[in-house]
């Protein structure tokens, strides 16, 4: 798969998940540059695409986290927030949807995010993350609960 290929295939994957950690559309753009750029910088083999996707989603979650580390804690929520896609649903409700997902822990949100938007199994999920897969399907049945407890 050539450069243009990969980044028309990955980029809003990749988007998605920096927005969901970084709350803001100029840090979640940053994040997107930096991951190609790591991708781009060195020619790497990869077994199949789905490794590919993996390390992808693994880069940028780890990307995210370094720049949270160097944040001030008293950083607020943005208020620009790009909703999930979700359909027959008011923007209403996607907002609030979005902003209870941007709510959860940050592993529990990770989770949600790679599971429902996607579309990756417990099984991926937990070889991305590097836990247990008992430990994924926790952090899903609670993330559920959370965004019951937020939507309700």
């Amino acid at each position: 798969m050539d450069a243009e290929q990969v980044v028309l295939t990955y980029g809003d994957m990749i988007y998605r998940i920096a927005m969901g950690y970084m709350k803001n559309k100029e840090d979640a753009e940053d994040i997107y540059s930096e991951v190609f750029l790591i991708l781009f910088k060195k020619e790497r083999e990869f077994d199949s695409e789905e490794h590919r996707k993996a390390w992808l989603i693994r880069v940028t979650i780890n990307c995210c986290k370094q720049v949270l580390m160097k944040r001030p804690i008293y950083e607020e929520l943005n208020d620009e927030i790009v909703a999930p896609p979700t359909r027959g649903v008011s923007d209403e409700e996607k907002m609030d949807l979005y902003k209870a997902i941007a709510n959860l822990k940050d592993e529990y949100r990770t989770v949600i995010e790679l599971y429902y938007l996607q579309d990756c199994s417990v099984k991926q999920i937990s070889e991305i993350m590097e836990k247990p897969e008992n430990t994924i399907k926790s952090h899903l049945m609670r993330a559920r609960e959370k965004l019951k407890e937020y939507l309700s």
